[in-house]
């Protein structure tokens, strides 16, 4: 089913797309992030850095424990961090044009973008494709206390005076189902890049 199929079926106001491997795919070599990751927390904090697994994807829980015990010192440290990598690794982007064509051709919905890259990162793609006055708000890696699968990003998204059946978060993988389930609203996968 694509999207524009489940959104006839599924009656929904508000539309939240995640971004790299869902709008554009991000031409960005993710070969060295996780040691960088691990490098940073290990600037302020090494034994925690000890306590969870040098594996892929464990970076979330690394991150997201790091902020919890330090905070504002940790977020900083790895929003730096993070930037920096994606910039220095960024070589361009592929577009899910399709996905674009609906977004510019449907202005029955209200789109949001939530996404764990930062702002300098997204920021080539919104510009070229002209998409940002497509969005009510872009909500980035810095904006947010927590990154996705917790749904920190979505205090940014909803209005207590809507349901939050009226809501679908599309994305491309598990934490952006997770981001979600966590919100209470509904998820989309896409697999355009896959």
């Amino acid at each position: 089913m694509n999207i524009e199929d489940y959104l006839k079926k599924h009656v929904k106001k508000y539309v939240v797309f995640d971004l790299d491997s869902t709008l554009a795919q991000l031409k960005i070599d993710w070969s060295g992030f996780r040691k960088g990751v691990w490098e940073t927390v290990a600037s302020f904090d090494e034994p925690l850095t000890k306590k969870v697994p040098f594996e892929p994807w464990k970076h979330i829980e690394l991150v997201t424990k790091a902020v919890k015990r330090h905070g504002k010192l940790a977020k900083k440290a790895l929003d730096a961090f993070n930037e920096q990598y994606e910039l220095s690794h960024y070589s361009g982007y592929i577009p899910n044009t399709p996905l674009l064509d609906i977004i510019r051709c449907n202005n029955q919905y209200v789109y949001f973008i939530w996404t764990s890259n930062s702002a300098k990162t997204i920021q080539p793609f919104l510009e070229k494709e002209k998409l940002s006055p497509y969005f009510k708000d872009i909500i980035t890696r810095e904006r947010v206390g927590l990154i996705k699968p917790a749904p920190d990003g979505f205090r940014f998204i909803y209005n207590p005076k809507t349901d939050k059946k009226e809501y679908v978060l599309v994305g491309d993988n598990f934490t952006d189902e997770g981001a979600a389930r966590a919100a209470g609203i509904d998820f989309f996968l896409i697999d355009y890049f896959t």
